[in-house]
This record gives C-alpha cells, sequence and structure tokens, in this order.
C-alpha cells in the first residue's frame, strides 16, 4: 500500500487501515497486575510505504491507547540498523476519547517529515507504561522512501525483560522487506565488551567469518492469512558450551530480492553454572535455648556474584514427623533462617539457590534438636529438701511435699508428670501432695518424686522418711561404751582425790 503524505488522505488512511490494524496484537514486556494489559492501536498497517513528496508535506500516523487508567508515560521511536530516526514523548497530549471507571480511551497524533527522515526501512515502536509500571509495545514496519526504490528489510530483535539465559535462548524478532518477501536471516554471537555491542560500529557483515545461517526449518515465521510472513519470526540458539558471562547477538536480516540488509544488536548474560549454596551452623542445639541462625550468606554465584540470588528454605523432620510452624522463622534477606528448638529431634534443613537464569544449587544440613532432661526440686512444709536427705515424719501426722519448684525448658514445662514412689513402688502422681505414714510400712521408708518431661527424660529425688513416734533403743554397744566412760572418769578423780589427801599420824 503508497500512502500520499499530504494531510488530505489522512481521513482515508485512518477509516481503512484502522480495521486492518485492531487484530494485530500488542507486545507486553509484563501483565498487568490491575487487570487487561493496555491496548494499542495504529491506523497503518505493518509494512505501510511512505513515499517522499516533493513538496515535502508530511505524513501523519494517529492511533489510540485503552486501559483502566492513564498511563504514567507513551512514547514513540523510529529506528533502522543506524539508530534512532525519530523520538517523540506524546504523554502529554493524548486526548481523552471515552472515560469511564473500568475502560477509557485516548487518541494521539504523530507527525512524520520523510525529508528529514530520509529513506529508511524502520521499525515503529509505541510504549506505553501502565500506571502499574508494565511496559506494552505496539512494534511494526514501516518504509520510507521518495519512490519505489527496493530498501532493506526491517529487524529488531525484542528486547527481554529477562536477559539471563541458561543453556538455550530462544530469540523472539521481527523482520520484514517492503515487498513481504520472507528474508534471510542469520546471526553472530560475541563476547560483549564494556560497551554492549560496539563492535558493530567498525565491522562489515562480509569480514564476518562466524555467521551462521539459519533455514526455515529453524525460523518460525508468523504469517497472515493470505500466507504472507508478516515479520515475528523465533529460533533457538543451544549455549550448552558456553562460558558464563555477557554476549553480544546480532541478527542479520537480507532481502533476497536485492541482497540490501539491515542489522539489529541485543546483549545479554549466560549463565550456565548454577549457584553453590552453603549452610553454615552447629550441628547440635540444646532444647529451649534462644534462637539459632542457620546461615546460607556465604553460598556464591561464582561468576555473577549473589545479587538477585533466590534462597528457598525447608525444614523436614528426618522421621517423618510434621514440624511445628513456629520452629523456623526466614530471615528478612532469605539468606538465612532462625531455629526456635522448641521441641527435640533429628531435622534436616534444605537450602535451594536459584539465580536468575534458573540454575539451583542445593545443600541440605542435619541438625539434632537435643531434649533436656528435667530437674527436679522437693520442699516439705516449705523446706527444701535435697537427693539422699532424711526426714521425720511422725505416725498419725500429714506433711505437705511439693514438688512444683521443679524446673524444665519453657516449651516442656507445662507437660511434666510427677510420679511419687515409695520404696519404688508408684503410688501417687501430682505435683504436690499431703503425706501420711502409709499403711504396712514400719519405722523407715525411702521416698521417690520423680519428674518426667514430653520426651520421657526424667530426673529424681530420693530422701529417707523416718517415723519419729518410734522409742528409740541404743545398741548395747553404745551402752557400754557410756558405762566405760563413766567409770574411767570415776577412777581418774578417785586417784587424784588419794594424792592430795596430807599423811595423818595414827594414835597408838
Amino acid at each position: 500500500m503508497l500512502i500520499s503524505s499530504s494531510r488530505r488522505m489522512r481521513s482515508i488512511v485512518i477509516v481503512v487501515l484502522f480495521v486492518l490494524t485492531s487484530s494485530l496484537p500488542t507486545t507486553n514486556a509484563e501483565g498487568n497486575d490491575a487487570g487487561y494489559p493496555a491496548q494499542i492501536l495504529l491506523d497503518i498497517s505493518d509494512g505501510t510505504h511512505i513515499i517522499e513528496m516533493s513538496d515535502g508535506s508530511t505524513s501523519a500516523i494517529s492511533g489510540t491507547i485503552q486501559d483502566e487508567a492513564l498511563p504514567n508515560s507513551a512514547t514513540w521511536e523510529l529506528k533502522d540498523s543506524f539508530g534512532t530516526r525519530q523520538y517523540i514523548d506524546f504523554t502529554d497530549t493524548l486526548v481523552t476519547l471515552s472515560d469511564s471507571n473500568t475502560w477509557n480511551l485516548w487518541a494521539f497524533e504523530i507527525e512524520i517529515d520523510p525529508l528529514i527522515v530520509g529513506p529508511c526501512a524502520c521499525t515503529v515502536i509505541v510504549t506505553v507504561i501502565d500506571n502499574s509500571e508494565n511496559a506494552h509495545s505496539k512494534i511494526i514496519s514501516i518504509f520510507i522512501s521518495p519512490n519505489l526504490m527496493r530498501l532493506p528489510p526491517t529487524v529488531h530483535i525484542h528486547d527481554d525483560a529477562d536477559v539471563w539465559h541458561s543453556q538455550s535462548y530462544t530469540v523472539n524478532a521481527f523482520s520484514m522487506t517492503d515487498q513481504y518477501s520472507e528474508p534471510w536471516v542469520e546471526y553472530t554471537l560475541r563476547n560483549s565488551t564494556s560497551v554492549r555491542c560496539s563492535y558493530l560500529e567498525s565491522q562489515q557483515k562480509s569480514e564476518l567469518n562466524d555467521l551462521k545461517s539459519t533455514n526455515s526449518s529453524q525460523l518460525s515465521f508468523w504469517t497472515n492469512v493470505q500466507g504472507d510472513p508478516v515479520g515475528q519470526f523465533t529460533f533457538d540458539i543451544d549455549l550448552t558450551d558456553f562460558l558464563d558471562g555477557w554476549y553480544d547477538l546480532v541478527i542479520y536480516s537480507t532481502n533476497p530480492l536485492n541482497q540490501e540488509f539491515s542489522h539489529d544488536c541485543t546483549s545479554f548474560r549466560v549463565d550456565n553454572t548454577p549457584p553453590k549454596a552453603l549452610i553454615m551452623g552447629p550441628e547440635t542445639i540444646p532444647e529451649g535455648i534462644g534462637a539459632v541462625v542457620i546461615d546460607g550468606s556465604s553460598s556464591i554465584d561464582l561468576y555473577w556474584g549473589i545479587q538477585g540470588l533466590t534462597y528457598i528454605w525447608s525444614v523436614t523432620e528426618v522421621d517423618g514427623g510434621p514440624v511445628p510452624e513456629t520452629l523456623f522463622v526466614i530471615d528478612g534477606d532469605s539468606r538465612g533462617i532462625s531455629i526456635y528448638p522448641t521441641v527435640s529431634g533429628i531435622f534436616e534443613i534444605n537450602l535451594a539457590i536459584a539465580d536468575q537464569a534458573g540454575n539451583i544449587g542445593q545443600e541440605s544440613k542435619i541438625i539434632e534438636i537435643q531434649n533436656v532432661a528435667p530437674i527436679a526440686r522437693l520442699q516439705i512444709d516449705g523446706t527444701p529438701i535435697f537427693d539422699n536427705s532424711e526426714f521425720i515424719l511422725n505416725e498419725g501426722t500429714t506433711a505437705l511435699f511439693d514438688a512444683s519448684d521443679s524446673v524444665d525448658t519453657s516449651n516442656d514445662a507445662g507437660n511434666l508428670r510427677y510420679v511419687w514412689r515409695i520404696n519404688n513402688v508408684p503410688t501417687y502422681e501430682g505435683e504436690s501432695r499431703e503425706f501420711i505414714w502409709p499403711d504396712e510400712v514400719d519405722g523407715e521408708f525411702i521416698l521417690t518424686i520423680e519428674v518426667i518431661d514430653d520426651n520421657s527424660e526424667a530426673s529424681q529425688i530420693s530422701i529417707l522418711v523416718k517415723d519419729g513416734s518410734t522409742e528409740t533403743v541404743f545398741p548395747i554397744s553404745i551402752i557400754i561404751l557410756i558405762l566405760s566412760t563413766i567409770f574411767f572418769i570415776y577412777s581418774v578423780a578417785k586417784m587424784r582425790k588419794q594424792k592430795i589427801e596430807p599423811d595423818i599420824p595414827k594414835w597408838s
């Protein structure tokens, strides 16, 4: 189709070509979180030829944008292999055609001066940034020349929001000739310099010795209802043998009718190496202490570093039991996990690290949360009693035996069992008990309080309880010792008395 640059033809173009382009897809980098993506329509068809008129008149291209809210920005770019020929930010000139709470319509118009733009096989890129900061683009080809001279094809590599690739790269590009013939597509891959795609300025296609051709079995061109290619095509590149790093992809598109070619370049990152996951932390943790950090921050992607890594943690119990939700909390930056040892057991900590190309490195670590046994404590009538002590309990009287001051970790303290044993026979349960002298026990008995947690760990105190009402009988040996002592003292006193008596003469 030929379009005169005269303004008199503008209304015809709008009426006829609006129908032709209404079904063409809009490329959007991301979906609109709020609802449907923005729709961009242009009043010219893909592959339109704009003729440069001798009177210097311009051509106008109209379009509409439909979305739920006014776009944050709307831009027009006209570019070819030599760079940008025209760039317009028309955000502030959008004209509202309809306004509702759910779907709105705005119109815009772009002036093209063929004398200023010059002959070109150009790609039109209309980009809308919606109020959720998602980008939506409309891409078509137009050809500008003073006559029907054969121009090179248009070519444009869609900039992928994800410029990371591993093992393979599915190239999504656009190319069209002015006669709707299918172009020849070749490409080359080079290590990028610090300035991406910079070597293209000093190297011609004929100088390339690493140019790779594609055939119809490799390319997948979109076609219209007549079967003509409409520009969009894809093909795959095997990256298996590539080292990690930045690469430039250059696509050369050649018009088979006149051998004229165009090129476009994009840069992307190859990441074929999965990150190395490392878990740092203790192998054993006592139950009931504060949070213990299991650290994954030493994990690394050897080439690309840690920026952009995603840390995925999981905790499983080795014996397959349920893991309480309160056992662990993932730290704010996700590089570590805080373990709260509220239950004992053997757990497996798993860390999977995904890089931006989708490679995953994994590491696991077994940790044991060790149960802490309770500590039994006993009071009798408020007085602390210790293991192996003796206590006198008169038969017929009572005493309060209390073990409620026994201690354990906070998670077990509320679930302790108290078992009272008399001569190792379980007799009572409960943290305290009013005791009287047990039946069928004479003289004394051993009382044991056993404190047991929910992991069957136990601590106990045993004391000897004696009957204070029984008359005490001294052993014969003690009696003999006492009598001997008394006799010894008496003898010593008697001898001293005899020594101090005066020698009194006797009367004859």
